[in-house]
């Protein structure tokens, strides 16, 4: 292999596998006595073929290859097939010890790979989430998971057992005969020249073809999830379009993938064939000069013959091998990559704050979108303060900037007078309570979902929450709180969803509220209910609001009108109104 694909592997080992050294140590052994069991068969061909072949009536004595021991003839007829059947079990025995130790080595290795990644991603940059299709990063944790965990295994579980078997193989060769073991050594490296070719060229390949299936992952994703817009403007025969553009080019790449891996066991075959043609010749002419027996030919075809599946095996695993350094690039380059939002070392935790948020000429961009430019604001403890403005004038990035799932570009975003840069992010976001419009509910059960606020909450606390969020509707459903979400809250209607996120927020009880049109899916009845609840829950706290819907914002302290990245008018909603300028013709519009 390319150096490399080396030091891949020695990386992978080391930050994963060494931990569990004893493991593989003790699988190793196992793998010895396997190795050391198969060799022995051509040792009991050579001996039962010369036992045929010179025994009379069972007169004489027969002697054993190794141990210098002589049988009489007479017992080998029970002697040989016992030893056969013996050995046959020590190998079955070792064999399935050393898979069992390896793949529990293995597999406690891979456990810390996925929890790495999932962590890296998790806890990592948020906007490297929202960047890629989420179907890229499940089919790491599927497909790349897969072909790493196919190529440990093979790599564990053959590796040494192969090498060693092979070894103790051309032992008994050598002392066959020393000079037809040469003549197989020197062919059968010849083989594996082009299997390393062919295992760089599958490298590429695989990693190309795993690309597609993070992208395929992400299409299927959104042809299913989009599914009623597609019915609504017809458009199956775009979305088929689509998915059979993408199953054909997947079934380029692997074709490419089966092409490279399909020619290594012909390869194996013509050579093992050749090496077997030159045994037959050789060993022939010896045989009929004197200079060998028949039982040294078949002691000999035993050891090639038991050699070879673990040669084939050893070439195939080069190709399973580089099919999982192709996914582990693609892990590495996740793990490896550097956060933009990072904490810094002396990152400050604040036990208590007073709540006061500002913007000072902050700037932002999306890629080469500019989103906020020079936005300033502030809002003091307990102020409520509403963020209104077209689609795309900044609002939701105000939101994710002050969470600080982004840093600005430049400027400063300050809680209680210090740069939320300087703040552990963690420790910065456990003072903020956030409902967002697409309020996101996990697949656990609504009590847990709630309790995510407060992971410690009682059950008196949880039902409080309720209350505040109006969520009365939990008390007519079959199983209660015990009723499962689904997948992002599908079980409920959107309505229902959003009380279950300001519930949790009400849980949280944090000293600064932000509300993204925190009741935009609920109908007259229950808007009037969480409004109010709102209100007394956002009394004394600091809550920023963005609104779509002005009738929200009326009672707030200052509203912010904002447009392209900055506020154009600020003042409250009388104030605003009387001026008649943008916040007003937003109004009217509304009204109208």
């Amino acid at each position: 292999m390319a150096k490399p694909d080396n030091k891949l592997l020695r990386r992978f080992a080391s930050d994963w596998m060494a931990k569990h050294w004893r493991l593989f140590a003790l699988g190793a052994l196992f793998s010895a006595i396997t190795a050391l069991a198969v060799a022995s068969y051509g040792l009991m061909v050579k001996t039962g073929l010369d036992w045929l072949s010179a025994s009379e009536h069972g007169q004489g004595m027969v002697k054993i290859p190794l141990l210098n021991l002589s049988v009489p003839s007479g017992k080998m007829i029970w002697l040989l097939p016992c030893a056969v059947v013996g050995f046959a079990m020590i190998r079955s025995i070792s064999l399935y010890t050393q898979t069992i130790l390896n793949n529990s080595a293995v597999q406690k290795g891979l456990v810390s790979v996925q929890d790495a990644l999932f962590s890296r991603l998790i806890e990592g940059d948020y906007q490297r989430l929202t960047a890629a299709a989420s179907g890229e990063f499940v089919s790491q944790f599927i497909n790349d998971m897969n072909l790493v965990r196919e190529a440990s295994l093979r790599v564990a579980t053959n590796l040494i057992k192969g090498i060693l078997t092979v070894l103790a193989c051309v032992a008994t060769m050598f002392w066959y005969d020393w000079a037809l073991a040469l003549m197989v050594l020197v062919v059968y490296p010849i083989a594996f020249a082009p299997v390393v070719q062919i295992g760089n060229r599958l490298r590429k390949v695989s990693k190309a073809a795993q690309q597609q299936t993070g992208e395929m992952t992400a299409l299927l994703n959104e042809g299913f999830q989009g599914g009623r817009t597609s019915k609504a403007f017809n458009l199956e025969a775009y979305q088929n379009a689509r998915a059979h553009a993408g199953f054909l080019e997947r079934a380029r790449l692997y074709l490419k993938v089966l092409r490279s891996k399909a020619l290594v066991d012909p390869l194996l075959e013509v050579v093992g064939g050749a090496a077997l043609a030159g045994v037959f010749a050789f060993t022939g002419w010896r045989i009929m000069n004197g200079e060998a027996t028949v039982g040294d030919f078949g002691g000999f075809i035993a050891a090639i013959g038991a050699a070879s599946p673990e040669v084939r095996a050893l070439g195939t695993l080069n190709s399973v091998t580089n099919e999982g350094l192709a996914a582990l690039d693609r892990i590495y380059a996740v793990l490896d990559a550097p956060d933009e939002v990072a904490d810094k070392a002396d990152a400050t935790k604040l036990e208590n704050i007073e709540g006061r948020i500002a913007f000072d000429n902050v700037f932002f961009s999306y890629g080469d979108q500019p989103v906020l430019n020079g936005l300033s604001f502030s809002a003091e403890k307990g102020q409520t303060i509403a963020l209104v403005g077209p689609s795309g004038a900044g609002k939701s990035t105000v939101f994710n900037m002050a969470l600080r799932l982004y840093d600005a570009a430049n400027g400063h975003v300050l809680l209680d007078d210090i740069d939320v840069r300087h703040l552990e992010r963690h420790n910065l976001r456990s003072h903020m309570s956030l409902v967002s419009q697409d309020a996101f509910l996990f697949d656990d059960t609504l009590r847990t979902n709630i309790k995510l606020g407060k992971m410690d909450a009682s059950e008196a606390e949880i039902i409080v929450a309720m209350e505040g969020a109006a969520c009365d509707f939990v008390h007519d459903l079959p199983d209660g709180l015990d009723t499962r979400a689904g997948e992002g809250g599908r079980n409920l209607s959107g309505g229902q969803r959003q009380r279950i996120a300001i519930a949790r927020a009400i849980l949280k009880d944090a000293p600064i509220l932000l509300l993204d049109e925190a009741t935009s899916a609920l109908d007259a009845s229950s808007e009037a209910k969480v409004q109010k609840a709102l209100e007394t829950l956002s009394h004394g706290r600091t809550t920023l609001i963005i609104a779509h819907r002005l009738s929200t914002v009326r009672s707030a302290d200052k509203i912010f009108v904002l447009d392209k990245g900055r506020v154009v008018e600020e003042g409250d909603h009388e104030t605003l109104m009387q001026k008649n300028a943008v916040y007003a013709e937003l109004v009217k519009l509304q009204l109208s």
